[in-house]
């Protein structure tokens, strides 16, 4: 049975790996919770959820079930806290945000235990689509509230 690849924390939301194709990738988290300072009365233990790749020695993309596994593993240990939630922003500058979307949807469906509510969103600025996600723990005492100001900020977005 696989395993994810051994992390070393690099501060207190920060990760990084390296890959057995020598691709080493660093897992961060960012507090969001400004963002929802006019949604929420509540909006501590919210973050942005980023992943990089920091060196590669290859050119093309290897398939790697390893690095879904160790990015599951990442976000569990953040979701360890029930109050926390995540929420993952496609990259879209160099156009690949559905690609990233994919791929995250596939780990989120593949490794998902049911502890863990996924909403997506869209937000439309300048013409352009940023894909979302919130990844909340289903019994997070606040979840109803978050996922409406997620909605809402979205909503909010695709007015102007």
């Amino acid at each position: 049975m696989l395993s994810p690849y051994p992390l070393s924390e690099t501060d207190e939301l920060s990760y990084e790996f390296v890959t057995d194709q020598g691709v080493k990738y660093k897992i961060y988290f960012l507090d969001y919770g400004s963002v929802f300072d006019e949604y929420l009365s509540y909006h501590n233990n919210i973050y942005t959820f980023n992943i990089d790749v920091v060196e590669t020695n290859t050119e093309f993309a290897i398939t790697d079930e390893r690095i879904g596994l160790t990015v599951v593993y990442v976000l569990k240990l953040l979701f360890a806290k029930i109050e926390n939630v995540i929420i993952y922003v496609c990259d879209n500058i160099d156009e690949r945000q559905l690609a990233r979307k994919r791929k995250f949807d596939l780990w989120f469906w593949k490794y998902s235990d049911g502890t863990i509510i996924k909403e997506d969103g869209i937000a439309v600025i300048e013409d352009v689509e940023i894909l979302s996600s919130l990844l909340i723990n289903k019994n997070n005492p606040h979840i109803k509230e978050v996922i409406l100001a997620f909605k809402e900020l979205n909503e909010k977005a695709n007015e102007k």
